[in-house]
């Protein structure tokens, strides 16, 4: 399955008989045939390694951030509006109509209902900011940011996502970028270049990267994967 993976040393062997029962050959094997048609047959086990590694940083970084974006969009939500005395939230998709119906303008003279009863999804929550103008996005990129924190929580690879091979792969790197670039409008303007700095920092200082492809970079016009050595 993996005969042309190359390794420097009998240390990486051993790391890769650990990490390929620890992380799954499926998910080893996905990469190492993308990366094998990207170079042409080639495919050294650092490479391989650090891809998978860098992954799982970037989701462990969205993971922090999608926390902020979460109580940011509670925060909006809740001082701007609340809600009834006997109204119910909960996180089922048919409840957000109910939700909608039953918010009203904040009084501060108040406690707030719905500060305590609000008790929704990040899905949910997205819907109800979105549908009250709280956020300025539109009905597509609402949708790759719900993928993208599913992806994310689920532990899904996201620079490839399904992809079987490097078409495929390229082909996952539009949508991918297209939801990161979402990702950075949704959050407080106040954590945007926090994220991006980030970001840059996922492959090392720009004078030590451990990748030379596949990985993501900030651009004028937002955040890019670069394809090529």
């Amino acid at each position: 399955m993996f005969d042309n993976l190359t390794f420097n040393s009998d240390a990486e062997k051993t790391e890769f008989a650990k990490y390929i029962h620890l992380k799954g050959e499926c998910l080893h094997k996905q990469v190492y045939d993308i990366l094998s048609e990207a170079n042409n047959g080639s495919v050294t086990y650092y490479e391989l390694s650090s891809l998978i590694r860098y992954d799982k940083k970037l989701r462990d970084k969205l993971y922090i951030y999608f926390a902020t974006a979460e109580e940011y969009l509670k925060a909006q939500l809740t001082d701007r509006y609340d809600a009834n005395v006997s109204s119910k939230y909960i996180h089922y998709p048919n409840e957000i109509k109910n939700l909608l119906n039953n918010l009203k303008a904040r009084s501060l003279d108040t406690p707030s209902i719905l500060y305590y009863k609000l008790n929704i999804d990040f899905e949910a929550l997205l819907q109800v900011c979105y549908e009250k103008n709280i956020i300025e996005i539109d009905n597509v990129q609402k949708q790759q940011l719900n993928k993208l924190r599913n992806h994310t929580m689920h532990h899904s690879m996201l620079l490839f996502g399904q992809a079987h091979n490097l078409k495929e792969a390229k082909d996952n790197f539009k949508s991918l970028e297209k939801q990161l670039n979402a990702f950075v409008k949704l959050l407080p303007e106040e954590y945007r270049q926090g994220f991006l700095s980030d970001i840059n920092k996922l492959n090392g200082r720009n004078e030590q990267k451990y990748l030379n492809k596949f990985y993501l970079e900030i651009t004028d016009v937002g955040i890019h994967i670069k394809e090529n050595n």
